[in-house]
């Protein structure tokens, strides 16, 4: 029975073991494909992160692993990431282990959703502690992505010197990092900050250094980006020749048609800035074709605000009506996904912390099934080793109790062979003592007299001396009665000597006669 609940408790253990260990080899190969994509194809990276079923499930290391994952692909994805809080806890855990590139990782996404919760004090607090992990890391492109994003705080802030030092060093690290794409961007953002310095000429170096970086390595998006950039610059400060010759150059490398309505819409603003309306209109018209099915609603906006203005000048009052309405239109359209996005964000904020709850006490329940199975395996292991430790000390207290009756009885009967002869050699002795005692008693008078001199030749024989010793007759009654007497006088001291001599002599049965002859006293 015991062997029995042993090996079904190994079975269960085993089996348990094995589905942990089944997960994690299914899991780690489609995490490490994700950490090799996600850094350049962040939507392939998400959609094998899609293919993970039931991620809560998985051991605590692997679900830290695949939101740190996910979180960061999405950011790479320009997805929302607000509502992606589990990262702090994944900072700590990372922290707590000294595991410094992935804790450096993590910091700085808690960062990212609290830049993209717009808490700016919060996210640049994240940033600056975050420092002790970069110092001690190895990821050069990480430092670069801390830099930008304070840079890219400022930015907003509109404190441009203090942006232009985090872009500048943020790209020395994505330079170093090869990250040639985060370059082109941060240069970018470094001409558009000294450009509002209304510093045109350092702008401008740091726009063509941008595209020529973007040309070198044929980044397709970022030439029509530093393209577009170099018109909105040259537009800024009137050399309309050149602003039209990128907006047109922008044109050849843009791949998709929201990014032409985007250009074709700049190179109207150019030309209305020329008032040269016909152009303006030309390619207010031209934007507006180019623009998808799902519109962009701003640039809607824009183009109707700048064609009603348009047509207000030229007198075309009813155009210019009818444009405007279709402005309020889409700024209308604006302000309620505005409020549709505020209500869904709080929705969705909502429903994750709701996921987030289920999942932690799904994650909990397992934890308490994993915890309760745990104990009681052990319980079970604890029980079995008790009883077996039971059953072998009750084998070997039999095994020595067997031992100890045997030599027991070898000892008894040793010990009764040796007290058989002592007790009878004590008995002959006491026969001899007793007799030599009473002997003198039953003499009579004349035969005392003849035999005086044989009777103190007897007794110094016996005796030692010539009369009755006592102590001798006493150590031989008490040696005869397993020391009986000795513990009669412990146990009452009030009995004088006569009286605990009488006692003695009772005990070994010596009449009344006997015991006055003994204590020479009278019957």
């Amino acid at each position: 029975m015991k062997t029995r609940i042993f090996i079904l408790v190994s079975i269960y253990i085993f089996f348990l073991i094995t589905s942990c260990q089944k997960q994690s080899v299914k899991v780690e190969p489609i995490l490490k494909k994700v950490e090799i994509l996600v850094e350049h194809h962040p939507d392939s990276a998400l959609v094998l992160l899609e293919e993970i079923p039931n991620p809560q499930s998985l051991k605590k290391s692997l679900f830290y692993r695949y939101s740190l994952l996910q979180i960061q692909a999405k950011d790479k994805s320009y997805k929302d990431i607000t509502t992606d809080t589990l990262i702090f806890d994944i900072q700590k855990y990372y922290d707590n282990r000294n595991e410094i590139e992935k804790a450096a990782l993590a910091s700085f996404y808690c960062g990212r959703v609290r830049q993209e919760q717009k808490k700016y004090e919060e996210a640049m607090k994240i940033y600056l502690n975050a420092e002790k992990y970069l110092m001690q890391s190895n990821n050069v492109n990480l430092k670069g992505l801390y830099q930008s994003s304070v840079a890219a705080i400022y930015y907003q802030q509109l404190l441009m010197q203090k942006a232009i030092n985090h872009f500048k060093l943020a790209k020395t690290y994505f330079h170093q990092s090869e990250n040639y794409k985060n370059e082109i961007s941060v240069s970018n953002f470094i001409g558009n900050c000294l450009l509002i310095q209304e510093k045109a000429d350092s702008a401008l170096a740091y726009y063509y250094k941008a595209l020529a970086l973007a040309d070198k390595h044929k980044l397709r998006y970022e030439q029509a980006r530093t393209r577009e950039g170099l018109g909105v610059a040259y537009r800024e400060i009137e050399e309309w020749k050149r602003s039209e010759f990128f907006f047109k150059e922008a044109w050849i490398f843009s791949d998709d048609s929201l990014k032409k309505a985007r250009l074709s819409s700049n190179i109207a603003f150019l030309f209305e800035n020329r008032n040269n309306t016909d152009s303006t209109v030309y390619y207010l018209q031209r934007a507006i074709t180019y623009m998808p099915s799902q519109k962009d609603n701003f640039l809607m906006a824009n183009i109707y605000k700048t064609w009603s203005v348009i047509e207000e000048k030229d007198q075309n009052f009813q155009e210019a009506l009818s444009k405007y309405k279709l402005y309020n239109k889409y700024l209308a359209t604006i302000l309620d996904e505005n409020k549709n996005s505020a209500m869904l964000e709080i929705e969705g904020k909502y429903n994750f912390q709701l996921i987030e709850t289920r999942n932690k006490q799904l994650i909990i329940g397992r934890q308490k099934i994993l915890l309760f199975s745990l104990g009681l395996v052990l319980t079970l292991l604890v029980l079995i080793f008790l009883v077996l430790r039971r059953s072998a000390w009750k084998e070997r207290k039999l095994e020595e109790a067997e031992l100890k009756i045997y030599q027991m009885k070898e000892m008894a009967r040793g010990f009764n062979e040796k007290e058989n002869s002592f007790r009878n050699v004590l008995i002959r002795h006491f026969d001899i003592l007793k007799k030599a005692a009473l002997l003198e008693g039953y003499l009579k008078e004349e035969e005392k007299i003849r035999g005086k001199n044989l009777l103190k030749k007897f007794n110094e024989i016996v005796y030692g001396q010539k009369k009755l010793d006592w102590d001798l007759f006493y150590q031989t009654l008490n040696d005869l009665n397993n020391d009986c007497f000795d513990r009669l006088k412990n146990k009452f001291p009030q009995l004088d000597e006569s009286e605990f001599r009488i006692c003695c002599l009772i005990y070994v049965e010596f009449n009344n006669t006997e015991i006055a002859i003994i204590l020479s006293y009278s019957v």
